[in-house]
């Protein structure tokens, strides 16, 4: 799988894409540069999350 990016890459957009953003697009019928505008927005949320998790966990092991 790590061999196949646009295998990789779509497995990601599925995970971290909102489905608003892909209705109606097809990512195996998208050229390269649609699909890798897609990839960076997953690759962004994928950021986004593990930061409010990060936010989350110190929240609950504050020393307040």
């Amino acid at each position: 799988m790590r061999d196949d990016f646009v295998e990789a890459g779509t497995l990601e957009i599925h995970r971290y894409v909102p489905p608003a953003l892909l209705k109606g697009k097809d990512l195996g019928a998208m050229d390269i540069d649609e699909f890798l505008q897609m990839f960076a927005y997953a690759r962004y949320l994928e950021e986004v999350e593990e930061k409010i998790t990060a936010r989350a966990i110190s929240e609950v092991f504050s020393e307040d």
